[in-house]
């Protein structure tokens, strides 16, 4: 992709143009603009100064917050649902290997994200997508 075509992704995500808008209007896709955001975002602590800088570190938790929810809302959700898990289990979750384990407890905290904040937050069923195929691909004998 051009230069300028990322310029301009880069200006409408500024803007808080939703990734979904921003694939019709740019006719881009959905990996290229959360890699954009990915970069934007790192760019920003960075430019910032180091990351104790308050200004940047809150700028970036008010973003998290308007598309995921409170942390404070989200965190009570995740642990809500690691402890069904744990506790459903009747220990059983001590036979899990560490990465299934952990796929889990990142799937706990996308599915939290989702119920707590935006559900039509693609990026967040993705993700839970992602963490389902690492176990898969491990399994398969392909780990990643």
């Amino acid at each position: 992709m051009s230069n300028t075509k990322a310029i301009e992704v880069t200006k409408l995500l500024k803007k808080g143009i939703t990734p979904k808008e921003i694939m019709n209007r740019m006719a881009v896709s959905a990996g290229y603009i959360s890699t954009l955001r990915k970069q934007l975002e790192h760019k920003a602590v960075e430019v910032g100064g180091p990351a104790t800088s308050e200004d940047r570190v809150n700028e970036i938790l008010d973003k998290r917050a308007a598309t995921y929810g409170t942390f404070v809302g989200a965190a009570g959700i995740t642990q809500g649902l690691k402890a069904i898990i744990r506790d459903g289990s009747g220990g059983a979750t001590t036979s899990l290997a560490s990465d299934q384990q952990e796929a889990l407890d990142m799937i706990c905290s996308k599915i939290a994200r989702i119920v707590n904040g935006n559900p039509n937050y693609v990026d967040s069923w993705v993700d839970i997508a992602g963490y389902a195929q690492l176990i898969v691909n491990r399994l398969n004998g392909k780990p990643r």
